[in-house]
């Protein structure tokens, strides 16, 4: 395999340790380099299976199979992509297995030479460090040339957690620490990538997210960027204006957030709260907004579940309301979510009615992070977030830190 990488991903290719854990800034190629890691093992000791693990499904179909499918047929490898089983299987070389981190108890039954496990921090620090103990036990294949068994982290920074907590304040026993940054890989990165990037991600997110360094992501409240006074609208909608309402469904706490689009600006401009189930809340909804067309952007797991525990989902029901449904196979990552509210605070582009919003302004004002880095969903105040959020980032997501590109060159 001809390889062309940047200087960090060389670094974690040409690792030896034990345990390497690559933690980069969006776009840096980390998880390129971790595939093509696996795929060269892989070929190098054919009896050798290696795993590779993420925080979900959606994100192994999404990401690991399509590009470990490209490079293999690139080279002339033969391999059949087995996602009812979980796994790659190579002509004569075995397989790579591919499993998820967000049950740690899960992760039994299977041994492999090596893992990569891609997004690490995305997990709470608890169960992240559980995961790390599970795969470690499940690395136990034995290298014909006694090749060390190796245990590899992917992830973007996300405070001091897991990954901070391994290898920089009690670095494991044969360990090696790579930073990457977005900059060290500009080059494979589409022109003016960098630059969206820094224009659209508030200050104290730079150092993490483009630099790879780890930075404090939990201080204050999760919704820092929202202001009394700065993030006022007076607008309301107007008769027959279209309408855009995030929903968060919970039994006997349905939570809508009712937006307008004007001007490039989402502004929200009523709210829905406290309601009972999906049934309750399209009555709530008809009365109060007749003649609106309307397009709902709810939480992605009511595909499947009924808040009134019917047979017929909650995404059912509103489209047999006669909205429009608009939701992806799977919410977005908190972080981006979080992320497109705060970049739009900032920046002007989504605005809230503080009079007709009084419960939404006080979530967005008090909800705090929890002891695993993630929003506190204990206190009361996820749920008018969540609906709101859901609405901004469908329709005005950030940069996408995924690129389709070839980041360690040609074959």
């Amino acid at each position: 395999m001809e390889l062309s990488p940047t200087v960090p991903q060389a670094e974690f290719f040409n690792s030896n340790a034990e345990y390497v854990a690559a933690v980069a800034g969006f776009g840096s190629g980390k998880t390129e380099a971790a595939i093509i890691k696996i795929i060269h093992s892989k070929l190098k000791y054919p009896g050798i299976d290696q795993a590779y693990l993420a925080p979900t499904y959606s994100l192994i179909g999404s990401i690991f199979y399509p590009r470990v499918a490209e490079m293999l047929a690139e080279i002339g490898v033969r391999f059949k992509v087995v996602s009812g089983k979980n796994e790659v299987r190579i002509a004569g070389h075995g397989r790579i297995i591919c499993r998820t981190m967000d049950d740690p108890n899960s992760i039994v039954g299977w041994e492999v030479g090596d893992a990569v496990m891609d997004e690490f921090d995305l997990l709470p620090t608890d169960k992240a460090l559980l995961v790390m103990k599970k795969v470690s036990a499940r690395c136990r294949q034995k290298f014909p040339d006694g090749k060390v068994n190796q245990k590899m982290v992917t992830t973007t920074p996300e405070g001091f957690k897991a990954t901070y907590q391994l290898f920089k304040k009690d670095p494991l026993e044969n360990s090696q620490l790579i930073q990457m940054s977005t900059e060290s890989n500009s080059h494979n990165l589409p022109v003016g990538y960098v630059e969206s990037l820094k224009a659209q991600y508030p200050e104290q997110l730079i150092a993490a997210y483009l630099h790879g360094e780890f930075v404090n992501l939990t201080a204050g409240t999760v919704y820092y960027a929202f202001d009394r006074s700065a993030c006022d609208s007076r607008w309301v909608q107007r008769p027959r204006e279209t309408l855009h309402i995030g929903m968060d469904f919970n039994v006997r706490n349905m939570a809508a957030i009712v937006h307008i689009f004007r001007d490039g600006c989402l502004v929200a401009v009523d709210e829905i709260i406290g309601l009972r189930d999906t049934p309750d809340m399209i009555l709530e909804i008809n009365d109060r907004y007749p003649g609106h067309p309307i397009f709902i952007y709810p939480d992605a797991s009511g595909k499947s579940a009924s808040s009134k525990g019917s047979s017929l989902s909650d995404h059912s029901l509103l489209k047999q309301a006669g909205y429009r449904v608009r939701s992806r196979s799977a919410n977005p990552l908190v972080r981006d979510r979080v992320l497109s509210v705060n970049t739009g605070l900032e920046d002007g582009t989504y605005k809230i009615n503080i009079g007709k919003c009084p419960v939404y302004v006080e979530c967005l004002e008090q909800q705090p992070y929890d002891k695993n880095g993630s929003p506190d969903k204990k206190t009361g105040f996820d749920h008018a977030n969540d609906a709101g959020g859901y609405c901004r980032y469908y329709l005005m997501p950030v940069v996408k830190h995924g690129v389709a590109n070839r980041v360690l060159g040609g074959f």
